[in-house]
C-alpha cells in the first residue's frame, strides 16, 4: 500500500524525467520506469489478498452468512468508487468523467467471489485459473462502439471511455474480469496463503518461470511483446512492461510470482516499523481513501503556497497549471502521506474493534 502511494504521489510531480506515459521506453527514465513498475504489484497482491480474506473468514461460519456479507461488501465498493473515492481524485462532484478503477473492480469480483463461498474452493481455484489463463485469447474481441455488448465488454476486459449522456463519461481503467480472476485464485489458495510456508516458494518460483517462458519465448499472454532495445537497461525494461489494463496473464505471473514468495518466506517481526505496517493492512479501506484525500489536499495547497493560486476547477483535480515537484521529492511526499494518515488509522482501527458500528463491518 505505501507502493501505491507512492505512485499516486507521482500524479503531482513535474521535471526532468517526468513523461506523460511513465511506461514509455522511448521518454522514460530509470527512475520513473522503477517507481511506476514497483506500483504494479499493488493491484494483483489486493485481489489476492482479498480473495484469501474471504475464503479464511468463512472457515467455521455459515456460508450463507459469508457469501451474503461479500456481496454486499462488493456493491458498497463499487458505490464508493463512484462516490467517495471519484471525489477525492478531483474535489469537484460534477466532475464529467468518472473513472472505474480498482476499487470498483475488486468490488464486482467481490460479488462473483461471493457465488463460490458456497462450493468447494476447488471450483473458484478452477475457474480463477481458467480465467488468468485464457482470457488473452479475447484481447482481439471488438464490438460496435454504439452496442450494449461494447459497454459490458469495457467493463470486462477493454479499457474504453464511454459516453453516458448528459454530458457525462466514463473510463473503464480496470476491467474487472482478470481482477476477478485473482480473487477466485487468492479464495481457491486462501489456506496456502494464510500459512505460507515451502508450498508458495514454490509456487512463486514457477509463476517466474512460466513468466520468463512465455515473456521470451512462446510470447502468448500479453499484448505488448518483448523486443531487444539499444541498450542492456531498455532491453530488461522491455522485458518487464506488461499490460496493466486490463491485467495480462503476464502481468499476472510477473506480480504474483515475487508476491508467492515474500509471503512463504515471511516471519513475524515486531518492529515499530513492523507494527506501524500491519495496522494499515488491518484497515485498508480507510487507508485508501485517506491517502488519495491528503495526497490531493496537500498538492492543492503546496500550489497556493507555491503562489500558484487557488485551485483551478476548470482542470481536472483542481491543480494549477505549472504546479508539480521533481520526481525525486515524491518518495519523501509519500511517506509524509502515510505518516500523515496513519493517526486517521489507527482510530479507525479503534473503532471498528468497538463494534459501536455495524458499517464498520464492511469497511
Amino acid at each position: 500500500m505505501v507502493l501505491m502511494v507512492i505512485d499516486h504521489a507521482r500524479d503531482y510531480s513535474a521535471g526532468p524525467g517526468v513523461v506523460a506515459d511513465p511506461m514509455d521506453l522511448g521518454a522514460v527514465t530509470p527512475l520513473l520506469f522503477v517507481m511506476r513498475w514497483l506500483a504494479h504489484f499493488c493491484a494483483p497482491v489486493f485481489a489476492l489478498a482479498m480473495g484469501a480474506s474471504v475464503y479464511l473468514s468463512a472457515r467455521g461460519r455459515s456460508k450463507e452468512a459469508v457469501a451474503a456479507k461479500t456481496w454486499r461488501r462488493g456493491l458498497l465498493l463499487v458505490l464508493l468508487e463512484f462516490t467517495v473515492i471519484d471525489w477525492a481524485w478531483n474535489f469537484y462532484p460534477l466532475w464529467p468523467r468518472k473513472f472505474f478503477q480498482v476499487i470498483g473492480a475488486l468490488g464486482i469480483s467481490l460479488v462473483i467471489l461471493s457465488a463460490f463461498v458456497r462450493w468447494d474452493r476447488r471450483w473458484a481455484l478452477a475457474v480463477g485459473a481458467g480465467i488468468v489463463a485464457l482470457h488473452n485469447l479475447t484481447d482481439g474481441v471488438r464490438f460496435d462502439a454504439a452496442s450494449a455488448a461494447h459497454y459490458v465488454w469495457s467493463f470486462l476486459h477493454q479499457k474504453n471511455v464511454l459516453p453516458l449522456g448528459g454530458g457525462f463519461e466514463v473510463r473503464t481503467t480496470y476491467p474487472f474480469l482478470p481482477v476477478a480472476g485473482v480473487a477466485l485464485l487468492g479464495y481457491g489458495f486462501g489456506e496456502w496463503i494464510a500459512h505460507g510456508g515451502r508450498r508458495l516458494v514454490t509456487g512463486g518460483v514457477v509463476m517466474l518461470g512460466a513468466f520468463f517462458a512465455l515473456r521470451m519465448g512462446i510470447g502468448y499472454g500479453d499484448a505488448s511483446l518483448f523486443a531487444p532495445q539499444r541498450d542492456a537497461l531498455l532491453t530488461v525494461f522491455s522485458a518487464l512492461n506488461v499490460t496493466k489494463y486490463p491485467l495480462s496473464l503476464q502481468f499476472v505471473l510477473m506480480t504474483l510470482g515475487p508476491a508467492w514468495i515474500g509471503l512463504g518466506l515471511r516471519e513475524r517481526y515486531d518492529g515499530w516499523l513492523d507494527r506501524a505496517l500491519r495496522l494499515l493492512g488491518r484497515v485498508p479501506m480507510c487507508f485508501y481513501v485517506v491517502h488519495l484525500y491528503l495526497v490531493h489536499a496537500f498538492a492543492l495547497i503546496w500550489a497556493a503556497a507555491a503562489g500558484l493560486g487557488g485551485p483551478d476547477w476548470r482542470r481536472f483535480g483542481g491543480v494549477p497549471a505549472g504546479f508539480g515537484f521533481p520526481l525525486w521529492v515524491t518518495i519523501p511526499f509519500a511517506l509524509f502521506v502515510v505518516a500523515a494518515s496513519y493517526p486517521v488509522c489507527r482510530w479507525y482501527e479503534a473503532l471498528r474493534a468497538s463494534r459501536r458500528y455495524r458499517w464498520t463491518e464492511y469497511l
